[in-house]
């Protein structure tokens, strides 16, 4: 069953020319979709977790960086459904692959009312999976969505971002939480001078994956060309399709970001 694919309203209001592209490479591969109406565009941090069995997960959406009275208006209110996470998380830092899934730490800060122990055990339970990997945060990412640090390119391996820009101390523990379970991991990299003041992480790894497709978000920069040669022997069994998301990468997100997913209409 492939999914359809969710947007929100104020991505076509907002950019109409990034919507457009997308609906675009959506309709040349059949691929459903719907627009929704929402405070923000980041669809993929409050709406609920598909599962591979078509059932929608539902979390508390209070996300620490929008605990302010002046971002009330930002922060869209999902009905809690019949299967409900009774934890604050974001859905950017939820990646799953079949059984296991990956997200940062900051799932533990966010509920502190709660063990370690529970916060895995519960997420687990809910989400159908053998087995939990917490990675530590990227520091100063005021996020802490793991979307943008590691994908699953199988249950067995990953794809990590490439964060030599960060502290060596924070690469390691990094590498070794991964490498504790178990999983095979190749590293993006990027040329010298990639990493700028105005662009200070790879939004290519923020890409989405529909049935073989996968569609990734490109700067529309001679870089694009490494990062792309990366992803297309690494995702070899995929059409690797581009859009340019300059303009939201910029916002603070890419293209897993301003999607979420669901089963039929």
């Amino acid at each position: 069953m492939q999914p359809t694919i969710l947007l929100s309203a104020l991505l076509a209001k907002h950019h109409t020319k990034t919507a457009k592209s997308l609906c675009q490479i959506f309709d040349r591969h059949g691929v459903k979709y719907e627009f929704l109406e929402t405070k923000d565009i980041w669809m993929r941090d409050f709406m609920p977790i598909l599962l591979d069995d078509g059932r929608l997960i539902s979390y508390d959406y209070d996300p620490d960086y929008l605990k302010d009275e002046k971002y009330s208006h930002l922060k869209t209110k999902i009905q809690p459904l019949k299967e409900h996470i009774n934890l604050a998380i974001d859905g950017g830092n939820f990646v799953r692959f079949g059984g296991r899934a990956i997200m940062t730490d900051k799932i533990f800060r966010e509920n502190p009312s709660k063990t370690k122990a529970e916060i895995v055990e519960t997420i687990k339970q809910k989400c159908a999976l053998s087995e939990l990997i917490i990675i530590p945060r990227q520091p100063y990412d005021m996020l802490g969505h793991s979307d943008a640090m590691v994908r699953w390119i199988d249950e067995n391996s990953v794809l990590v971002n490439d964060f030599s820009n960060e502290s060596k101390s924070f690469n390691d523990r990094l590498i070794k939480t991964l490498k504790k379970s178990g999983l095979d991991m190749k590293f993006m990299k990027y040329r010298e001078g990639f990493f700028t003041k105005k662009r200070d992480w790879g939004a290519y790894l923020n890409f989405i994956k529909i049935k073989d497709i996968l569609i990734v978000p490109i700067y529309g920069i001679d870089d694009d060309d490494v990062a792309l040669q990366q992803i297309k022997k690494f995702y070899s069994d995929y059409k690797v399709e581009t859009i340019n998301l300059s303009e939201i990468i910029e916002l603070g997100g890419a293209l897993h970001c301003i999607t979420a997913e669901k089963f039929g209409r």
